[in-house]
């Protein structure tokens, strides 16, 4: 011990020189080391986006199945639609709303998201609020709309739970766009422009658009009053006087207990718009041929009088299938 403590004291200067130097290369080497790593990164959003694609590995061929019907999508337009998707919710799933924003269709901006900031706070704020995995499957196709069932799990690794049975649906519907592919969310289908009317006894009715949702539709509807009287579009005394006519001749009938009495009061000489809803679950194959009000008032004092006017009553039909 007295020969090792001798030593110790000929050569400090030495072995503290020594020691000095060693840690010197150390700090060297692990510094040069954690810059290389950081080189192979090229970005923290890109690794978050790579570690989500790890996992929620989604096999494309199974997913490109509809649920529905027997439809698969040819492989090219399939990869391209569901990577179009994938990133989308890749997008979500890592709070980057501004790309994802630009993924939707102006009309899904225009009806749902007038903004970025309407976007983030009433959508991926709500869905996505902790880290999330993801699946999805095709439900239906109808005219290149490609309408998918998407799911959204809390991740399993972070709360460490089963959370398969738990999660968010939504169904997000791809469509082609001058090209490009993009997205309708929040169960919106599609928008459909329709600019058809018909006029009687001075009031003329026009069918301007239909806002198709998977669970129902609004049709956007103005109307005009050229005549000396109030009418009203509905008396709301039942709930089979407005509806929808598909293909097979089957009456879809409005919801119409969400519209006021004075919503769809017109005085004379006022055009007014008016929203309705009608209780059309969104299916491939079901067209409507026509919009029917069929209890129109077109004189509401007379009709105040005596509800079994027929003079004080009319019905309108505008085809808007094409």
């Amino acid at each position: 011990m007295l020969r090792i403590t001798r030593i110790y004291n000929q050569n400090r200067f030495k072995i503290w020189t020594i020691a000095i130097i060693a840690i010197f290369i150390i700090a060297i080497v692990q510094i040069y080391n954690s810059a290389y790593n950081n080189l192979k990164k090229p970005n923290t959003s890109q690794n978050t986006k790579e570690n989500i694609i790890q996992s929620n590995v989604v096999d494309y061929e199974k997913a490109g199945n509809s649920i529905i019907s027997n439809v698969s999508i040819d492989r090219e337009s399939r990869d391209e639609i569901q990577k179009t998707l994938e990133n989308f919710l890749i997008y979500c799933c890592n709070a980057q709303p501004q790309q994802a924003y630009e993924l939707l269709t102006d009309d899904c901006k225009e009806i749902l998201y007038p903004s970025l900031e309407t976007f983030d706070e009433n959508y991926c704020k709500n869905i996505y609020k902790q880290k999330q995995t993801y699946s999805f499957q095709l439900w239906s196709v109808n005219t290149n709309t490609y309408v998918y069932l998407v799911k959204i799990f809390q991740d399993m690794l972070s709360t460490g739970r089963d959370t398969s049975k738990n999660y968010l649906q939504d169904y997000i519907t791809v469509t082609k766009v001058d090209g490009q592919y993009l997205l309708n969310v929040n169960k919106f289908v599609k928008l459909k422009k329709i600019n058809k009317e018909v006029e009687k006894n001075d009031v003329k009715v026009k069918v301007i658009s239909s806002e198709v949702y998977m669970d129902y539709e609004i049709y956007q509807i103005e109307v005009r009053n050229n005549r000396n009287k109030e009418i009203m579009l509905d008396t709301l005394e039942n709930d089979n006087n407005t509806y929808v006519q598909n293909q097979d001749l089957i009456h879809i009938k409005a919801l119409l207990y969400e519209n006021k009495e004075d919503e769809l009061t017109i005085l004379p000489g006022e055009t007014k718009k008016i929203s309705i809803k009608f209780n059309n679950t969104f299916i491939a194959e079901n067209h409507i041929s026509k919009v029917v009000f069929s209890n129109i008032v077109i004189d509401k004092e007379k009709y105040s009088q005596d509800n079994n006017n027929s003079e004080a009553k009319m019905q309108v039909e505008i085809n808007v299938y094409n």
